[in-house]
């Protein structure tokens, strides 16, 4: 018989699907450079305005042929490794949209609820010690989401944490979400927030990145990579399952989503 969800395996799961750091597919070196930012601050403006981007903070991993056609074809493609007691994996989709429509969605926390089936609730706490659990925070008022404590919005860096409400099992899962725009592809890196992790749920780690696509910038590349680990104690299969469950629920929404706000926004243009 095939193994049944369980309560671990779906909290391992819906974990994945919104919270942590980049996976090790390997870090992306720096390139070498003799300009410093000694130069760009001693008064040297040209120095300072041609200092080289610093690179991504991951490094994707490589697409053969066959996935870069089934993205043409507008299906998702998904990899996960083994898993054992760690799991690591992605998922990339093509999406009609632009890459400021895809942020103002997966910028809105607000409305997770209502864009993602599996959340149910979500609150939105300050930010002041990362090492500390979310709920000796202070709540943020729904009020205060439009820029009066942190502006959330396209090209504005900006770290927010949230505890969101999932699945049937009701599940409290806590992350905090750091989002950089960037020269090569805006990323938002999410953080099972310390309240979270237990003797089951050791780590949940993820980016959301994305890659502009063609010259008139109306179509987006959009990358999930996430890893999750867990206790000696969880059996494989849970680990499997959960790996199994949760890159689909972390991004079969948004694509969806994010096509209709910009269908929206075309006849709002016209």
């Amino acid at each position: 018989l095939a193994p049944q969800p369980s309560p671990a395996a779906s909290s391992i799961a819906e974990a994945a699907a919104i919270g942590a750091l980049p996976p090790p597919y390997g870090s992306a070196g720096s390139e070498g450079s003799d300009l410093t930012e000694k130069d760009a601050l001693s008064g040297d403006s040209q120095a300072a305005f041609s200092m080289p981007s610093p690179p991504l903070p991951f490094t994707l991993p490589p697409l053969s042929s066959s996935q870069l056609s089934r993205l043409s074809l507008g299906e998702r493609v998904q990899e996960q490794k083994n898993m054992r007691r760690s799991g690591k994996g992605f998922v990339v989709v093509d999406v009609e949209a632009s890459e400021k429509v895809v942020w103002d969605v997966l910028l809105d926390f607000d409305a997770y609820p209502g864009n993602i089936p599996t959340v149910r609730s979500m609150q939105m706490f300050t930010n002041t010690n990362e090492r500390r659990p979310y709920f000796q925070e202070e709540e943020i008022p729904k009020d205060y989401l439009n820029g009066a404590l942190a502006e959330l919005s396209y090209g504005t860096p900006s770290v927010t944490r949230a505890n969101f409400v999932l699945s049937k099992f009701r599940l409290n899962i806590a992350a905090i979400h750091k989002y950089t725009p960037h020269p090569k592809g805006h990323y938002m890196v999410f953080t099972l927030d310390p309240a979270c992790t237990n003797v089951v749920l050791k780590s949940a780690k993820g980016v959301w990145h994305t890659q502009p696509l063609g010259s008139d910038g109306r179509r987006t590349r959009v990358w999930l990579l996430c890893e999750v680990k867990v206790s000696r104690a969880l059996p494989n299969f849970i680990t499997d399952y959960a790996a199994r469950r949760a890159m689909p629920r972390a991004t079969q929404w948004l694509k969806p989503v994010v096509e209709a706000a910009t269908q929206l926004w075309l006849r709002e243009d016209d």
